[in-house]
Order: C-alpha cells, then sequence, then structure tokens
C-alpha cells in the first residue's frame, strides 16, 4: 500500500522537477544563443529595425523565457506521459519554419562554395559557436523525422532539404554553400533520430484523442 502511494506521489512531482530543470537549462541555452551569438547573426537575418526592437532588454528577456517555457513543457508532457497532439505538431512545424529562416537568412549579402570538408577544423577554432549551432539545429530534425517510420526516407528527405538549402543559400547570396555545414547538419541529424530510435524501442506511444500516451518502459 505504501509503495503504490509513494510511487503515485513521484509520479505527480516528477513532471513538474523535470518541468523546472527543463526551464532552467533552456533559459541559459537561449540566452547563450541570443545574446553571445545573435550579436552577430541577428542584425543580418532581422535588418536593422528588427534588431532594435529584438535587443531591447526587456523584449529579449521575453523571447527568452517564452521559449524557455516551451521546452518545459514539452518536457512537463512527455514525463507525465501525455503530449498533445495538436500541441506537439505546431511546435514541429513552428520548429521547422524557424530553423529553415535562421540558416537562410544567417548570411545574408554572402557567397561562395566550399567543398573541402577539411576546413571544418579551421571553423572549430574560429567559430565554435556556429559548428556547434549547425549540428543542435538539425538534432530536433532528426527526432521528428523519426515519425516517418523507415530510416532510408528519413535519410534521403534530410539530405535533400540539406542540400537545398546549402545550395539556396548561394543562388540567392544568402551565405556560402558550404560541405562543412553540411556535415555538422548531417551529425545532428543523426544525433537525434538514432536517440529517438533508443528511446523508442523502451516506450510505447499510443493515439488516444488529442493525446499521445506514452507507456511505460521495458523495464516497467
Amino acid at each position: 500500500m505504501s509503495n503504490s502511494h509513494n510511487s503515485g506521489s513521484a509520479s505527480g512531482w516528477k513532471p513538474w522537477a523535470a518541468g523546472v530543470v527543463a526551464f532552467v537549462a533552456a533559459w541559459w541555452f537561449f540566452w547563450f544563443l541570443l545574446v553571445p551569438v545573435g550579436d552577430r547573426y541577428l542584425p543580418l537575418m532581422l535588418g536593422y529595425r528588427l534588431t532594435m526592437i529584438v535587443s531591447n532588454p526587456f523584449v529579449m528577456l521575453a523571447i527568452i523565457s517564452v521559449c524557455a517555457l516551451t521546452c518545459a513543457l514539452v518536457v512537463f508532457q512527455c514525463t507525465n506521459r501525455r503530449v498533445n497532439v495538436a500541441f506537439i505538431t505546431a511546435l514541429s512545424w513552428l520548429y521547422v519554419i524557424a530553423a529553415v529562416a535562421a540558416i537562410m537568412l544567417k548570411s545574408r549579402g554572402v557567397q561562395g562554395v566550399n567543398f573541402n570538408p577539411g576546413n571544418i577544423v579551421a571553423q572549430l577554432q574560429v567559430s565554435p559557436a556556429v559548428v556547434l549551432f549547425n549540428i543542435l539545429v538539425f538534432v530536433p530534425v532528426g527526432i521528428m523525422a523519426h515519425s516517418l517510420h523507415h530510416a532510408g526516407i528519413a535519410y534521403a528527405t534530410a539530405a535533400a532539404a540539406i542540400v537545398t538549402m546549402e545550395a539556396g543559400q548561394y543562388a540567392f547570396h544568402l551565405g556560402v554553400c558550404d560541405i562543412d555545414d553540411m556535415i555538422a547538419n548531417a551529425i545532428g541529424f543523426t544525433m537525434g533520430y538514432l536517440a529517438m530510435s533508443l528511446w523508442r524501442r523502451a516506450h510505447r506511444v499510443m493515439r488516444e484523442g488529442a493525446w499521445y500516451v506514452i507507456g511505460g518502459t521495458s523495464a516497467d
């Protein structure tokens, strides 16, 4: 009787604890992404007027807090084992749009080609944050692509998207068509896809009305 009571208590507080931890971690992540790194790329992506608005401390804090709260809500729902279908679908599309915009607009006015994969070593020394961004931005894409239920289709779709964006950057003077970026994107995609594959092997996910219900792990 006491064991079931303790289990019920744990299931009650664990989602909230996980959500709080996720909020704090995400808040600092987005602060680093928008402040130290954003100072370099926001003017290129947004233009002068929008950058001045976004650079306002209160606006910046609001954006960071909303992004962190969204991450916390995802973690809360996953830990609570009930994920709202409409919420996660809308969030997925919003992320894809934001990621494409960030990739395509971060180097407006620049045009070039780099097909030497060895340059990634120099880029790691000069701008490690850029390499890290190119990896991390595709981790969620890999997670979402797992829903295609076929690794070949998922990787082919990702490869086509990556090549199209890199070619588009060159064609429209939006940046460098860079093999190093493609490698970093592919690494991030693979990390996300493999992580989701491992997670799905240990969890059952069923659709129940407006919710995805996450079953227990194989150890339960």
